[in-house]
Formats: structure tokens, sequence, C-alpha cells
């Protein structure tokens, strides 16, 4: 005879497959409205941007910081499949650091505001791991091969030494790509007249970022000179 109390009831079923739906939605829609509007918008804002109330929001997300990090969640999913492919193109570690940087400008090129929205502190505050702490793990994936010596189908097993490195320099990585990024995008956002760092294209930072990370700064400052002719 089955067992009617561990069947699962068929109405919480749907209820529950119906509230995540619509908690999907209202990201999606609260993103869109980020995107358009700019990262300092209330939860005011955005409900009537999107067309509902703040009390549906807030029977989604506790409060803004929950909205902040369902945000960078999504943003997140994104970013690791844009990350897995361009692993699975790139030739070799440069090449995958390369890779790595691009997507992570790409992403803050395409919705600046999107970027900010998701690593202000609030976001990343209390028992919250925040945005960039997952990015650093997403990089960390993404580099033990590289550290390990492995093409891209190479062994799964990883010494404890080698997972350790690969965790420092991903965060040091990240901590380096996001204050660079961040001084980009907001002389960029400023539009100053002067000439400033905000001025270099996306394409030229990646590269730029790309070497630093590979060589480090005697390696760059060592090019600059060649192309000087020094």
């Amino acid at each position: 005879m089955p067992d009617v109390d561990a069947a699962p009831d068929g109405r919480a079923t749907r209820w529950a497959d119906h509230r995540a739906a619509r908690r999907d939605e209202l990201v999606r829609a609260a993103r869109r409205a980020v995107h358009h509007r700019g990262p300092d918008l209330s939860m005011d804002d955005i409900a009537t941007e999107i067309g509902t109330s703040k009390s549906i929001l807030y029977r989604y997300f506790a409060d803004k910081t929950g909205l902040q990090v369902a945000v960078g969640q999504a943003v997140l999913g994104r970013m690791r499949d844009a990350l897995e492919e361009a692993a699975a193109q790139a030739g070799g570690p440069r090449e995958r650091i390369s890779a790595m940087v691009g997507v992570y400008l790409e992403m803050v090129d395409a919705s600046p505001h999107v970027y900010a929205f998701v690593t202000r502190p609030e976001a990343t505050a209390g028992e919250v791991r925040g945005f960039v702490a997952e990015v650093a793990d997403l990089v960390t994936e993404a580099v033990l091969p590289a550290l390990r010596g492995d093409g891209p189908h190479g062994g799964t097993e990883v010494e404890e030494s080698t997972l350790v490195a690969a965790r420092l320099w991903a965060a040091g990585v990240v901590g380096l790509v996001r204050g660079a990024v961040d001084l980009w995008l907001g002389n960029r956002l400023a539009q100053t007249d002067a000439p400033d760092v905000g001025r270099v294209p996306r394409q030229a930072l990646a590269m730029h970022l790309s070497d630093w990370l590979w060589d480090g700064a005697v390696g760059v400052l060592r090019r600059a000179r060649q192309s000087r002719g020094g």
C-alpha cells in the first residue's frame, strides 16, 4: 500500500512552481528596470517601474538586499555559461585568462547599472557571500585545469595545495579586475572632458588586464618600453 503521507501534494507542488516562476519573472523585470533607470532605484521605484506593488516585492524578497542578491544570482548564471563557453574555446592558460577577463568586462559594459546594483556593499553584507565572492568561485573553477597543467578534459582530482593556490589567485584576479573596472566605469559614467581611464576602449582594457595578470607589472612595463623602442 503506498505511503499516502509521503506522497507529494499536487496543489502544494503547483503552488511552489508558480511561486518560483513568479519570483524569476520579478527578478527579470527588476533587472530590466535597473538597466534602464539606474542602480539608485528604491523598492517603490522598482515596483512602479515593473507594474506591481512594493508589498508584492517584499512577499518574494525580504528587503532590497534580497532583491539585489537575487538579481546578482541571475547575472552569475549567465556569466557562468559565458565563462564555460569561453574556457572551452580557449587554446591555453593565457587565452583562458583573457577569455575570463573579456567575459567580465562584457557583462559590465552591457549593463553598468546592473553591475553597480549587484556589487554595492549592502548586497554583500551579513551572511550573504556576495556577487564578487561568487565570481571568484567561478574563476577558481575555470583556472584549476591551467594550474594543474591539464587540457580542457583533464583529470578531476586536485591536490589541496593546488586548490588553495587557485582560490588565492582567483581572489587576486577578481580584486585587480574589479578595482580597475570600477575606476574605468566610474570615469565613463562621469563623462568628464579630461582624458582619463574612462576613455580606454573595453577591448584595450581587457588586453591590458590580461597581460598584467599573466606577466605581472614587470612584463607590462617591459612591453611598454619595447613599444617605445627603449
